[in-house]
């Protein structure tokens, strides 16, 4: 644990202190401090603070990570900045977690970490997606071609389509239909250097897109009542979904 303050360090001990997944190494106070201490420790993991005197967060990530690169770094601080998010991410930083987050919140985001993963907080994630497509300059040309069935895609998804109706549009299940914009998330990235903060915006998509899913409605007291052996439209796509498999449950992401 890396903080100028003490305060900060005696909480995340304590918050920590009772998982069994992680072990406490040690502490710095300094970015100076925390080169020196990695000698001797060695940890797994380090969780950074993003502003300290003389070294700050992103100078010493970057120090550690050039001597140290197996290690993992997360930006532990109060700052809902996305400039300094951004900052520790190009530092080399695998993950980002605001001190108020809770003691499950933090060892997920950690355990995260250690798994390759890329925690960011949610607040955080459309202005970071802002930033990140104003500094991304536009391409003229793409060596990238598409089928005519990844097109429709594109454009359901661009019109924020629940994956459900566009797999009804496409006359092709669900899970054929996400495996398809599967494929298109391999041609967004395609040529270019995979960092953590590409894995976070990828999960943001996605985040917004299950957003728009529509979620079936109990049946309400001014709605028509469907007598026994008779077929209603919706009554027939869901026993066609049922067939099919239903939906299929999608992991969350910190």
């Amino acid at each position: 644990m890396v903080d100028d303050s003490i305060v900060p360090r005696t909480a995340a001990r304590a918050m920590l202190g009772s998982t069994t997944d992680l072990r406490h190494a040690g502490e710095a106070s300094s970015g100076a401090d925390a080169l020196r201490a990695m000698e001797a420790s060695k940890p797994d993991l380090v969780l950074m603070d993003v502003h300290m005197p003389d070294m700050d967060g992103p100078a010493t990530a970057k120090a550690l990570l050039a001597k140290y690169p197996g290690t993992k770094i997360v930006a532990w601080t109060v700052s809902d900045s996305s400039d300094d998010l951004l900052r520790m991410m190009q530092a080399g930083c695998s993950g980002y977690v605001l001190k108020d987050a809770g003691p499950a919140e933090l060892r997920r985001a950690l355990l995260s970490a250690l798994r390759s993963e890329s925690p960011v907080p949610r607040r955080m994630i459309p202005e970071v997606l802002r930033r990140v497509a104003e500094s991304t300059p536009l391409s003229t040309q793409t060596n990238v071609s598409l089928t005519s069935r990844e097109m429709q895609i594109l454009r359901g998804v661009a019109k924020v389509e629940p994956t459900a109706q566009m797999a009804r549009e496409l006359g092709c299940d669900r899970k054929h239909l996400l495996e398809l914009r599967h494929r298109l998330q391999e041609h967004a990235f395609l040529g270019q250097d995979r960092n953590p903060l590409g894995d976070s915006v990828v999960e943001a998509a996605e985040m917004y897109q299950n957003a728009g899913e529509k979620r079936p409605r109990a049946r309400g007291p001014g709605r028509p009542t469907v007598a026994a052996g008779q077929q209603t439209s919706r009554s027939r796509h869901l026993r066609q979904r049922s067939s099919t498999g239903g939906r299929c449950g999608r992991p969350r992401h910190l």
